[in-house]
């Protein structure tokens, strides 16, 4: 059976003050805090790993308090070269009526004491990257070991009831593997959180499906949807998985993002941008949300 965060009764309620009041606001319902610019791995989607520089982390608690959304995720770079993530964790949500934290990561950096430290601290649920079952994760990140490492390591948290996930990218060279993935983080009592390939990050269009391929994507969707309905463990709504075909087909997102307003996206200095492919905006000392934008170019809108 999977395992879930369950809510108590007093945080059903404080999280419902907060949407009632976020709505009523207009405050973003997601933020994503960026704890570094660095990263240890090499894809060649994401340019990440070639920074030279990273701002100084400001005040995490501060920047969530100003914000007050009720989900909050902390991102990279590799968030984990952050030294001071559970002190971070254990302010920020010594601070908050309600938030729901979690940590996206590549994994190498993650051992089940860390995750122990993090989830004793606060946090709420892990998602680490995994594309591949096999040598071809490792090849992916430039990390030797990674596929290993994270297939002994995430079915051991979900065993001691951690609320774990896989965030799975769906693109050409690994259609083959996305229904594989699914079936095994169910077997672990784990979470599998899908996004589509967009070369939005650094222009990389190798990635994307030939029209040979849809045919098999299609089938590979019907089987994410019937996976879905029988066990649960997938994330994304039945309205995203329904439009992954003609995301790839017709190369458009979804109109009315929400990216700016909606959820919004901090450097680790606290520049606000609308999401992570966009340049800074404001200030979120200054953040007042931002007009709507027109944007269809990728398709993380409707994941969240």
């Amino acid at each position: 059976t999977q395992r879930m965060h369950k809510l108590t009764l007093s945080e059903k309620v404080a999280a419902t003050r907060k949407y009632v009041s976020n709505r009523i606001h207009h405050r973003p319902m997601l933020a994503s805090i960026e704890m570094t610019k660095h990263c240890n791995a090499g894809c060649d989607f994401c340019d990440d790993w070639k920074t030279k520089y990273s701002p100084k982390l400001g005040d995490v608690t501060d920047m969530v308090r100003r914000l007050n959304p009720m989900v909050l995720a902390l991102t990279g770079g590799e968030p984990l070269i952050e030294k001071r993530l559970p002190q971070i964790i254990r302010d920020v949500k010594a601070s908050q009526s309600f938030i729901y934290l979690y940590i996206i990561t590549n994994g190498s950096l993650l051992t089940e004491e860390r995750a122990d430290e993090l989830f004793d601290a606060g946090l709420d649920q892990l998602n680490i990257s995994l594309n591949y079952l096999d040598e071809r994760q490792d090849e992916e990140r430039k990390l030797p070991g990674l596929y290993e490492h994270i297939t002994t390591l995430m079915p051991k948290l979900a065993a001691r009831g951690r609320v774990v996930a896989t965030n799975t990218v769906i693109m050409r060279e690994n259609l083959d593997q996305i229904l594989p993935i699914a079936r095994l983080t169910q077997s672990w009592g784990a979470r599998l959180s899908l996004s589509c390939y967009t070369d939005f990050k650094n222009g990389n269009r190798e990635h994307y499906f030939s029209p040979e391929q849809m045919t098999v994507l299609a089938d590979v969707v019907d089987g994410l949807i019937a996976h879905k309905n029988r066990y649960g463990n997938i994330t994304n709504s039945g309205f995203y998985l329904e439009r992954i075909v003609p995301y790839f087909t017709n190369g458009t997102g979804m109109h009315g993002c929400k990216a700016g307003n909606g959820f919004i996206q901090l450097t680790p200095d606290g520049q606000v941008r609308q999401c992570a492919d966009f340049a800074p905006f404001v200030h979120y000392t200054e953040y007042r949300g931002m007009e709507p934008t027109p944007c269809t170019r990728c398709w993380y809108s409707c994941r969240g």
